[in-house]
């Protein structure tokens, strides 16, 4: 078995323990109800950490404020369709095309 090989399986061990213990943990805290209980005369400190949570309700919207009806401070633009013309031409090459 080589040396990574040896690590990986050492980390998947350690990692199965731990996850286990911690699985047995909440089973047991769960079974009692979070409540205290005793081990042959000694008090279990294992307990539920979620307390009891109460129904949240959402906030009220907030009331927007009634909009007042105001006249356009501005002139509509109106456009004018006017033909284009073209009075001019093109200015006459300098240099003839290179090929």
């Amino acid at each position: 078995m080589t040396r990574a090989t040896l690590i990986k399986t050492i980390w998947v061990l350690f990692m199965s323990l731990f996850l286990s213990v911690q699985g047995l943990s909440q089973a047991h805290a769960a079974a009692n109800g979070g409540t205290e209980h005793k081990h042959e005369g000694v008090i279990c400190a294992v307990a539920l950490v979620a307390a009891e949570q109460t129904a949240l309700t959402p906030p009220l919207p907030f009331a927007s404020p009634p909009e007042i009806a105001q006249t356009p401070l501005w002139q509509p633009l109106v456009e004018r369709n006017l033909p284009r013309t073209f009075d001019g031409r093109a200015p006459p090459p300098r240099a003839p095309p290179t090929l």
